[in-house]
């Protein structure tokens, strides 16, 4: 008989801003077929998330629990969603996931919204709840522990707790031992984990997208295939630390027993199978020799939603003393640096004197600068690029495990339209993975903030599958 453990992993995470105005909604959704649970026991999974207060209202959670809710899908559960909800909706639901969880599997329960701590106890707070004094709180709100106690009642193999709730106060005008920021520290009892956006008593970074910084990371890496428990929160908590610059740490407690993985890892193809050996030193990247044939295909991630938007195989088609010309009408240098894009004989851009992505030959500690002209149909777009090899990774993709370059920069771009004469302009961040092996980035990921200051696209794309060299 299996042993019974739980895994319980409270992760607060940072929330966001003013309200924009967002309905209740109740969703079921079903479990992905394709990405495969690591069992092929039940998960349920129960997501909500709160942002419509009267008083201190905010903007990402509802953001937050639908990307989430979609991660998890893909990673097997069954999610039933609620946005908005007050205090007798969210008892109620808690009972039904409750009584769901006694058909055994595993259990996951999500909440983004107003968290607070009084006298060392977390509470979750429905947006209609009506506090002015601290003593008010327990009456308003829900128990963290009362989800703990429906897992424990229900007896199931496993369960996971999210709470997304890692900020201030909002009711301690009248308060005196609230604890003020963050949540309280929670031990992990035997075969659990718990797991903050930030420390103890610490608030976390809102973000200035759709998602809190620490939620941006969780949904990248809760998708990782093969990935341990464990190796996801070291990889948020790698993410989280250098995009703040270091002000937030993600905190762990654990005490686990045995393994779990939100996605199994699929069978490495042949090529990349040599990659699991040791780790090889990368002196020097040089510039790419490819032949006709050879092909790239990727699958697009939005990481503001959590979803794939797409997938594209580029093959190599045409070669010239100067250029590659490929399948998908993309024509670039012998470096992979984009000359112009044409669909069904039309110009869809063209660039002056190029897209300078790449600059070859790649070692540690490189930097580049240049700048280009985008021609688009309707802009003309100026572009000032700058580059940096970081250092060497070992990075996992559905296509394989790879040793690459890792290679960051960022673009300061001015647009002009042809039409009206009006103008923008905004930054976008780049981070990719570059490998010798393959020939080309195996992770690409770019991240765009425009003249408000709003990141409004963050994507990654990832290496599904390859051929080169005749090699598939």
């Amino acid at each position: 008989m299996t042993e019974r453990f739980r895994f319980l992993f409270l992760l607060c995470v940072g929330l966001a801003l003013p309200l924009a105005a967002q309905d209740r909604d109740l969703s079921l959704s079903k479990p992905a077929a394709a990405h495969g649970a690591a069992t092929p026991e039940q998960r349920i999974a129960l997501v909500i998330g709160n942002g419509q207060y009267k008083e201190a209202p905010l903007l990402n959670p509802v953001n937050d629990a639908r990307a989430v809710a979609k991660a998890l899908v893909r990673s097997g559960f069954q999610v039933v969603q609620k946005e908005n909800v007050g205090r007798t909706e969210m008892q109620v639901a808690l009972r039904e996931f409750g009584d769901a969880l006694r058909k055994g599997g595993v259990g996951l329960f999500y909440f983004a919204g107003h968290g607070v701590q009084v006298k060392g106890r977390n509470f979750l707070v429905p947006i209609d709840a009506d506090i002015q004094r601290e003593d008010e709180v327990a009456y308003n709100s829900v128990d963290a522990n009362q989800v703990l106690d429906k897992m424990e009642a229900a007896n199931n193999r496993l369960n996971i707790v999210i709470l997304d709730a890692c900020r201030n106060n909002p009711f301690a005008r009248s308060a005196r031992s609230s604890g003020g920021a963050g949540l309280a520290q929670m031990e992990a009892p035997v075969g659990t984990f718990i797991a903050f956006a930030t420390a103890p008593g610490s608030v976390a970074s809102d973000g200035r997208g759709q998602n809190g910084l620490y939620t941006q990371h969780l949904l990248r890496a809760i998708l990782r295939p093969g990935m341990k428990i464990e190796d996801v929160f070291k990889e948020v908590r790698a993410g989280v630390r250098r995009d703040s610059n270091g002000k937030q740490v993600p905190w762990e407690s654990t005490s686990l027993e045995g393994d779990f993985v939100f996605v199994a890892k699929r069978a490495a193809p042949p090529a990349a199978a040599g990659a699991a050996s040791p780790e090889k030193k990368i002196e020097k990247i040089a510039a790419p020799s490819l032949q006709l044939g050879d092909s790239w295909t990727y699958q697009a991630i939005d990481l503001l939603s959590g979803s794939v938007t797409g997938k594209n195989t580029m093959t190599l088609t045409a070669v010239t003393a100067d250029t590659w010309r490929f399948g998908d009408g993309y024509v670039t240098d012998k470096s992979w640096n984009l000359l112009r894009e044409t669909k069904d004989g039309k110009l869809v851009q063209k660039w002056t004197p190029k897209r300078p992505i790449y600059d070859f030959p790649m070692e540690i500690g490189k930097i580049w600068t240049a700048t280009a002209v985008r021609d688009a149909p309707d802009r003309v777009i100026e572009q000032a690029y700058t580059f940096k090899v970081i250092r060497q990774e070992r990075v996992i993709v559905p296509a394989g495990v790879f040793d690459t370059l890792r290679v960051e920069g960022s673009n300061k771009y001015k647009t002009k339209k042809k039409q009206d004469g009006a103008t923008g302009e905004g930054v976008g961040v780049h981070r990719y993975w570059y490998s010798p092996q393959v020939a080309r980035v195996v992770a690409y990921e770019y991240e765009e903030t425009n003249w408000k200051g709003v990141v409004y696209r963050k994507d990654r794309y990832e290496l599904l599958a390859y051929k080169h060299g005749g090699k598939p």
